[in-house]
């Protein structure tokens, strides 16, 4: 993770400590009614969200990149951030998250307007209404050709096809070890996270005198982490109160894969499949994923695949999945969390989808 440069200040920007360089940019002016001034705005938040973090400075003028004088902003502070943040949102691909609207009160009366970018991870982004793609080299807003956008970020085609192929792999190297439940439903998860393309980050660390744990990971003591072919792995009961067993992997190299045997069952004595149950602990089962690698320091974006197969293998859940024998979210996604909601709801409406529940 880039480290995060350090806040405008009115003295900081007076003295010149603050200057237009990698991490700051100075506008005298913000422009938003005209297209070309939005769309000049839209380019600057691009160019900073390829590159890294910064802060995107208005209501100073600047002379050879450094302060001149203040040009004092008024207005209603909250509608402005709101605006803002619909612009960028609307406006840049991928939406960027986490972007803040800061403001520095003068004492000559008004404000300026601080936009922090932080460091972002779903690159490239792109300028929706031009189609153009920036990245901040210096003081300046460099327009990247798109012939030369894969060799400045991993393509989106590259983390979809090494998702696929961790997928297959894994799910192989699980059924030739036979250590896995085969007699029913299974919930397959693939993750392929950037830094599995960074060299020189360390491997998951499972622990030494307190081994790391995997199910609700601050809390329980099932599921220890030990060692396998090419990374480290764990297998426990999980879903459905302990009635499926899992298999976690976490390789070397950061790839992280999941195989859960019967994350459905029918409950005894009312014969009503555990379509709902499945929604709350594939969402923990996800968390728990993402707080192992929120304490590793592994951050987005993150190409997943989810599918769950065999819907019709046990003539006991035969009758809940009439339509499919399996579900997917069709192709991977790149995301910044595995553990986002929409992310959560999608997946668990395309299982809902196949059966007996579904429209």
């Amino acid at each position: 993770m880039k480290k995060q440069p350090a806040a405008p200040t009115h003295d900081s920007i007076r003295s010149g400590l603050v200057v237009e360089g990698q991490h700051y940019e100075f506008k005298a002016r913000l422009n938003l009614d005209e297209q070309r001034g939005k769309s000049n705005f839209i380019d600057d938040v691009v160019a900073f969200l390829n590159a890294g973090p910064g802060y995107l400075i208005v209501g100073v003028h600047e002379k050879k990149g450094a302060f001149e004088r203040f040009e004092a902003m008024d207005g209603d502070r909250d509608a402005m951030q709101r605006r803002i943040t619909s612009i960028l949102q609307d406006n840049i691909d991928p939406k960027p998250l986490g972007v803040r609207a800061e403001f520095l009160e003068l004492d000559t009366g008004g404000f300026i307007l601080c936009l922090d970018l932080p460091d972002h991870r779903l690159r490239p982004y792109q300028n929706k209404i031009t189609g153009g793609f920036y990245l901040r080299t210096g003081a300046q807003n460099t327009p990247i050709p798109r012939d030369q956008l894969h060799a400045l970020f991993t393509p989106l085609e590259k983390l979809e096809a090494d998702t696929v192929q961790l997928m297959e792999r894994e799910n192989a190297a699980v059924e030739a070890r036979d250590i896995m439940q085969n007699n029913g439903a299974t919930l397959h998860i693939a993750i392929v996270p950037q830094e599995h393309y960074e060299r020189g980050r360390t491997s998951f660390d499972p622990g030494r005198t307190v081994l790391k744990v995997m199910r609700h990971y601050h809390g329980e003591s099932r599921g220890v982490f030990r060692g396998c072919d090419n990374g480290d792995e764990v297998r426990d009961a999980t879903f459905q109160e302990g009635r499926s067993v899992s298999r976690f992997f976490i390789g070397d190299d950061w790839l992280v894969h999941s195989y859960v045997a019967h994350p459905f069952s029918v409950r005894d004595g009312e014969g009503r499949l555990t379509i709902n149950e499945f929604h709350a602990e594939f969402a923990r089962h996800l968390r728990d994923i993402q707080l192992i690698l929120d304490d590793s320091g592994i951050r987005g974006p993150f190409g997943v695949l989810f599918v769950v197969k065999n819907l019709r293998r046990n003539s006991k859940l035969e009758w809940a999945f009439p339509n499919a024998g399996f579900a997917s979210l069709g192709r991977p996604m790149r995301v910044e969390r595995i553990d986002e909601q929409r992310l959560i709801d999608r997946f668990y409406d395309k299982v809902r989808g196949v059966s007996v529940y579904g429209r």
